[in-house]
């Protein structure tokens, strides 16, 4: 009886270790220690990106691994983006690196990452730092913070029939090499875009390519499309229209566009009324600068619903590509932003929300 007691004293005894070994492992206590030192590798001081060197290496990012005085777990680490005097409390690019303790990037990558905090073709500084934590712990180190002065791009895609039909009028000199398109993205014969008529009674075609040999699409009536038919004519008069086109239906329809604005639970109107933004002519893209809180908002044409921009995001994430219809964009943190909807290039729309410091 006195055995089987020792050895159940014994049990516990083990046992209380045991626990208290498996509690000290999720209670680090951090001491002492140097935090990462992050460094950069890169060929100029000044990253001006180039489509056509996209596979080229651009920069590298370097840091010394974090060690502690006292740890018994492995450290993770991240890489953080802000806009040059952002908070990186809401970080605009964040990657978990793991154990890694470098990032390579190309023009093309590092790109990807740019344009998600500065506008595509402005020079601009970005901060970046490392932050070291523990699995299960709250303890966290911080890097040094790099800035890095760059300049990203749009990456711009070009189409040909049959994903492209060229919109050839009056308004333009009745030239199919030089006219704007509506594209099929998809290559299944529905086409949108948006087209600036400039002439006071627009009359058009639809070619199908750069040159009138190339054959056309005209008007059938009521909405329908011929090979050939007549021109194409717009009794709203001069402005930018949405035109759509469906060759395999062999319809057509064009709704005038008066405004765009920004609707959502983030601005100062709610879900109630735009706000709306401002046109440059020249491209046929809007924007506006406008304080937002916390929240989500949209993009949508003529004060309606009828025509509305959302992002149904790729990869997990927003791809700042506006899709009709598209779910709502969240705002993370109040602040003022500038909102840009670049829908003037067929096939290449873009949408950004970038914050002001």
């Amino acid at each position: 009886m006195k055995s089987i007691f020792n050895k159940l004293s014994i049990l516990a005894v083990a046992s209380a270790l045991l626990w208290s070994c498996k509690k000290d492992e999720t209670q680090v206590v951090l001491t002492g220690g140097n935090a990462p030192v992050l460094t950069k590798v890169a060929a100029k001081d000044t990253l001006v990106l180039l489509e056509d060197s996209a596979s080229k290496a651009a920069l590298t990012l370097n840091w010394t691994a974090q060690v502690y005085e006292s740890t018994v777990a492995s450290v993770n680490y991240s890489l953080q983006m802000v806009k040059k005097g952002g908070d990186f409390k809401n970080p605009d690019v964040e990657i978990n690196m793991g154990k890694l303790l470098t990032k390579a990037y190309t023009v093309s990558t590092l790109n990807a990452e740019v344009v998600k905090i500065l506008a595509p073709n402005s020079l601009g500084e970005i901060s970046v730092r490392i932050v070291a934590a523990i699995p299960n712990s709250a303890a966290i180190t911080i890097s040094n913070t790099l800035n890095l002065i760059v300049k990203g791009y749009r990456s711009i895609i070009k189409y040909n029939f049959p994903n492209a039909l060229n919109i050839a009028g009056n308004y333009q000199g009745w030239n199919p090499g030089a006219a704007p398109q509506i594209v099929s993205v998809s290559n299944n014969g529905i086409y949108d875009g948006y087209i600036n008529f400039n002439d006071a009674t627009p009359q058009f075609k639809m070619v199908k390519g750069d040159n009138w040999g190339a054959g056309d699409y005209g008007d059938a009536g009521n909405g329908a499309l011929s090979n050939g038919g007549n021109n194409v004519q717009l009794s709203a008069g001069a402005g930018i229209y949405r035109l759509t086109a469906n060759t395999g239906a062999m319809s057509w329809s064009a709704t005038k566009i008066t405004r765009w604005g920004i609707i959502g639970s983030a601005t100062a109107g709610g879900w109630g009324a735009d706000q709306a933004m401002t046109l440059d002519p020249a491209t046929g893209n809007y924007s506006l600068t406008l304080d937002l809180t916390p929240g989500e908002i949209k993009f949508r044409a003529n004060n309606d619903w009828g025509i509305n921009f959302g992002d149904n995001k790729s990869n997990g994430g927003p791809d700042n590509k506006p899709d009709y219809g598209g779910d709502n964009i969240a705002i993370a943190a109040a602040g003022n932003y500038t909102v840009r909807l670049e829908i003037g290039l067929a096939g290449n729309y873009y949408y950004s929300v970038k914050k002001n410091n």
